[in-house]
């Protein structure tokens, strides 16, 4: 496939796209994984000793492989999973009616906290803290973006009804200019507490 940057419904090829999820992780390519489901390699956070070459499997898997990596026992005390949780609903909830509405929904539709990584910093420093600072989040962030990537974060809320955000991708106005490509895209960082 041609990287073109930008894509429009006419450069889809459907056969590409079925060539791609029909692809086999092979074991061998991920070999720090603990396990593979589904195609997807584990790695269980808890055993491994994150290094150069455990990123560099990283980023390999995310460029060439399955897309994705999941990170298992990230977080050793999810505790704080549930803390950020309920200071952002505190959030929501203190800003709800204050004419926030999102630029792909309508007003009400959705809840949304716009800069939610200071608002949280602000609220709750020491539960920032342990929520942002988890070594595995930032390891695997660094394998895929480098040295000097930046954590942002929003929370978006959408409810049945609710219009969904288009996939989208933001950049600090550092990265473009007239006479360069842009970073490469990053995946989507999804910190999540499984049943």
């Amino acid at each position: 496939m041609t990287h073109i940057g930008y894509f429009d419904p006419d450069a889809c090829d459907i056969a590409e796209f079925e060539a791609l999820i029909d692809r086999k992780t092979d074991p061998a390519s991920a070999p720090h994984a603990s396990d593979i489901q589904s195609e997807v390699p584990i790695y269980d956070v808890a055993t491994l000793d994150i290094n150069r070459a455990v990123m560099a499997e990283w980023a390999a898997v995310l460029m060439h492989g399955a897309g994705i990596v999941v990170l298992k026992n990230a977080y050793p005390d999810t505790g704080v999973l549930d803390e950020a949780t309920a200071v952002y609903q505190d959030i929501i909830a203190a800003e709800k009616g204050s004419g926030g509405a999102d630029h792909f929904a309508a007003s009400g539709a959705n809840d949304r906290v716009w800069n939610s990584l200071e608002k949280l910093c602000l609220a709750a420093p020491d539960v920032f803290l342990r929520y942002f600072a988890n070594p595995a989040i930032a390891a695997v962030s660094e394998a895929w973006l480098g040295p000097n990537y930046q954590m942002t974060a929003q929370v978006n809320l959408v409810y049945p009804g609710g219009a969904a955000q288009l996939a989208h991708r933001d950049y600090h106005l550092g990265f473009q200019s007239a006479d360069s490509e842009l970073v490469r895209i990053r995946p989507m960082c999804m910190i999540c507490r499984l049943p």
